[in-house]
């Protein structure tokens, strides 16, 4: 409880920050020391301890699932909204805050050991699909042409995924520097929800109707489904805890800045993006307690 806490006061203190004399792309800067070097010294403690195994695929292959749920779900619940709409959701339904919200809830939650199952769920989940079927939302809303040779390139030149391959190459740390790279590493938590702070937006957008429902399926019933089927397959213990929370992750912060970059509802998707991260608190904590 005592972590929860103090994640919470952590975005109070982004959020606060934003009252601030601070410069208006503070988080961006915070998002690329996390991603250049909180992240990669994360994967380099942590991923060196998965033992590769079956159960790995249950966490590389749910956000695919949730991917297929969110489709459904945004074609079905939202038939009569405008493109811009139905193209915000689908990418704000598919994504969840895996990494920089989701990390440190995972650490609060379950504990250190959930993080290399949480790793894997957003490098070759969260990541792939963000910039593969972001890219294609984008280019299919907007009239852009899809280059599938520059989705590519940004795949396997994305630092994570550079340092998953160090980390497969060459194990575990020196022990002479580990100490060291696990002090970075430690830069992760309060950097990434100090900026996941910084980034929250509460106004509300007037299309409440849509907003409620997206609420219901994204934080409610598409994690509801998850933990059916994790139950139904005799799914438990660190992975399927791990596996289960990070489906029920709120929108992901970078969808919805690619999605208001493009102009899909840019004030429904900062709604959704910023209550999404204080409804979600109530709503991870829930099927932590009943997993």
């Amino acid at each position: 409880m005592e972590q929860i806490i103090f994640i919470i006061f952590l975005l109070c203190i982004g959020y606060g920050l934003k009252f601030l004399p601070f410069p208006s792309n503070f988080a961006q800067s915070l998002n690329l020391f996390v991603i250049y070097v909180s992240l990669p010294a994360t994967i380099l403690v942590q991923f060196p301890k998965i033992h590769f195994e079956s159960s790995l695929l249950i966490p590389a292959v749910v956000p695919y699932f949730v991917l297929l749920l969110s489709i459904v779900f945004v074609r079905v619940f939202f038939k009569n909204e405008s493109p811009n709409t139905k193209a915000a959701l689908y990418l704000l339904m598919a994504l969840g805050n895996t990494s920089f919200f989701g990390f440190p809830i995972l650490e609060a939650l379950v504990g250190n050991e959930a993080i290399q199952y949480g790793i894997v769920y957003d490098q070759f989940g969260s990541f792939v699909i963000l910039t593969v079927y972001g890219a294609v939302i984008v280019a299919l809303f907007s009239g852009e042409s899809l280059n599938f040779k520059q989705i590519g390139r940004k795949i396997i030149t994305f630092p994570p995924f550079i340092f998953i391959f160090l980390a497969l190459v060459f194990g575990e740390m020196p022990q002479v520097a580990l100490p060291y790279v696990e002090l970075i590493s430690k830069t992760l938590v309060p950097l990434a929800i100090i900026s996941v702070g910084f980034s929250m937006q509460l106004k509300l957008d007037e299309q409440r109707g849509v907003f409620f429902r997206f609420m219901a399926l994204k934080l409610l019933l598409i994690p509801m489904i998850v933990f059916g089927m994790l139950k139904a397959f005799d799914i438990g213990g660190v992975v399927g805890i791990t596996t289960l929370l990070e489906s029920a992750m709120p929108p992901m912060i970078t969808a919805g800045a690619i999605a208001i970059n493009a102009g899909f509802a840019p004030r429904l998707t900062a709604s959704l993006v910023g209550y999404g991260i204080l409804f979600g608190f109530f709503t991870l904590m829930l099927f932590h307690t009943i997993f």
